[in-house]
């Protein structure tokens, strides 16, 4: 696939002035054309990763067909800022991707990592949109996985820029967020890939015409929006073992006001209700299986079967 025009021309506008009418001509002449180069920053990008500390070796950038024949072979379009960045030099340290010299198969397992993640987020139970549809009982996770699954496939594709740090390839437009995404969460890391070299390389340039906010990106938002839901325990172990039941619960018609009342927060979401066996840290064990025993009365008496309450609170085999 062809690089854009722009992108050909190393420029990319993003402001322009008025046409030139009875009306408007002395405004125009008042309001300055503003663009910037996406080349000359992609300069600055390889010389400082080069010469910085980390002493990353870069290779001659890649070429206009080279590019065109990932895209063609893994069907998705280099976003125009990391694909200028990848032209002017190829970043082939540890933990970059090397697009000229791997295999097909490593890229194909380098790019499907984030879904892979993410089912695995699934099929744990960690993690569902409510646009999904309904979520099922802990016993057929694997129909969510499917689910989930069919909806990834047709999601932008994450590029690998960096370890578990990819950049959304739709829309092809700069100025996508950097995500994170490993098997327990998917974040936004930076704005956009200008502020991602600043905070992982040290590389202080951040231009002016940089993203402040993190643009949306088709379903991978909703992911990112419904992770950031999460953390409300203050221990981590009973966080973990209580994802399940919250999201049971506000699914099940439940008001968060309720469901946070049912699990002894308070009105901040930070800090647990102090009860039986609490420390300053957070829970001991005996304060763990206080708090479950209470949960699983409510859900319970909400009309769950005793199966789906042992399998959400992770209590099989237990009696």
């Amino acid at each position: 696939m062809a690089p854009s025009a722009a992108t050909n021309h190393h420029t990319i506008i993003s402001k322009l002035p008025p046409k030139p009418n009875s009306k408007s001509t002395t405004a125009a002449a008042k309001q300055p054309l503003v663009c910037f180069s996406v080349a000359a920053y992609a300069k600055s990008v390889v010389k400082h990763l080069h010469s910085s500390p980390h002493n990353i070796p870069i290779e001659q950038g890649l070429t206009d067909q080279e590019l065109a024949s990932l895209e063609a072979a893994f069907d998705f379009t280099f976003p125009p800022d990391l694909r200028t960045i990848l032209q002017e030099g190829l970043p082939v340290g540890p933990a970059f991707p090397n697009w000229r010299s791997s295999s097909h198969q490593q890229l194909r397992i380098l790019l499907s990592l984030p879904s892979r993640s993410l089912l695995r987020q699934v099929s744990n139970g960690t993690l569902w949109c409510e646009s999904w549809g309904p979520k099922r009982s802990p016993r057929h996770r694997h129909s969510d996985a499917d689910v989930a699954n069919q909806l990834v496939m047709k999601a932008p594709v994450l590029v690998p820029i960096y370890r578990n740090c990819y950049v959304p390839s739709r829309p092809n437009v700069a100025g996508n967020p950097v995500l994170y995404i490993d098997a327990e969460r998917v974040r936004v890391l930076s704005y956009d890939i200008t502020r991602f070299f600043c905070q992982e390389f040290g590389f202080v340039h951040v231009p002016a015409w940089a993203p402040r906010a993190a643009r949306r990106i088709e379903f991978w938002s909703e992911v990112v929006g419904r992770e950031e839901t999460r953390g409300w325990w203050s221990g981590e172990d009973l966080a973990e073992c209580l994802e399940e039941v919250f999201w049971r619960l506000r699914e099940g018609g439940w008001k968060e006001e309720e469901v946070k009342e049912m699990m002894m927060m308070d009105g901040c979401g930070e800090k647990v209700r102090s009860g039986p066996h609490m420390t300053g840290d957070g829970y001991d064990e005996a304060g763990v299986e206080w708090r479950v025993k209470v949960l699983s009365m409510v859900l319970l008496r909400g009309g769950w079967t005793k199966e789906d309450v042992m399998d959400s609170l992770g209590l099989e085999g237990t009696g």
